[in-house]
């Protein structure tokens, strides 16, 4: 998700200021902190400084501040972190399969204990 200018299609950074272009408050300057979902859509949270009351937090939809919500899918994340997985955990099944084998090679409780000790030690003697 990222908050986009409607009319020139930059993206807007966490901590710009946002200045609302409708409502009666229009003109007013607000510290863009982030984007929070909502049952509508999307809202922004906001902050300014006030003399009184010290920071003030609000939500405002993004048209009021001339600014759009843009959802972008990175599916290839997605499929990378899937394939990340699936070979972590491959390769945690293959060694502990591995380590499986080398007490019943120690306790010649398995008839290719000769050729799996050759293995382990790698040929020597």
């Amino acid at each position: 998700m990222r908050l986009v200018n409607s009319e020139t299609g930059a993206e807007i950074a966490q901590g710009a200021l946002l200045h609302m272009a409708s409502g009666p408050s229009a003109g007013q300057a607000w510290r863009f902190e982030r984007l929070m979902p909502h049952p509508d859509g999307h809202r922004v949270h906001v902050t300014r400084t006030h003399p009184r009351m010290g920071r003030v937090h609000r939500e405002f939809h993004p048209r009021i501040f001339g600014a759009q919500v843009e959802i972008d899918v990175r599916w290839y994340r997605e499929v990378g972190h899937a394939a990340h997985h699936a070979w972590a955990k491959g390769s945690d099944y293959l060694l502990a399969g591995l380590f499986a084998l080398v007490p019943l090679a120690l306790f010649e409780h398995f008839h290719w204990a000769g050729k799996i000790a050759e293995v382990l030690t790698l040929g020597g003697h």
